[in-house]
């Protein structure tokens, strides 16, 4: 009781095998450009929080 499958079908299914491949390809990349984007703006307040760090101390040793 084997099913034949027909080159159409096989052909078929890679095709939409493919495009969701792509889909996610596609995900994947918009997530790393929006890590990427995160990433520097907690760089950038990371680094403005060691400016505030140091100005603190500063002000704290004056007195």
């Amino acid at each position: 009781m084997s099913k034949e499958v027909t080159n159409e079908q096989i052909l078929q299914a890679i095709t939409e095998l493919s495009k969701e491949v792509r889909d996610v390809k596609q995900e994947v990349k918009k997530n790393a450009d929006k890590i990427d984007k995160l990433d520097a703006k907690v760089t950038v307040l990371s680094e403005g929080l060691l400016d505030t760090q140091a100005e603190v101390k500063i002000l704290k040793n004056a007195k």
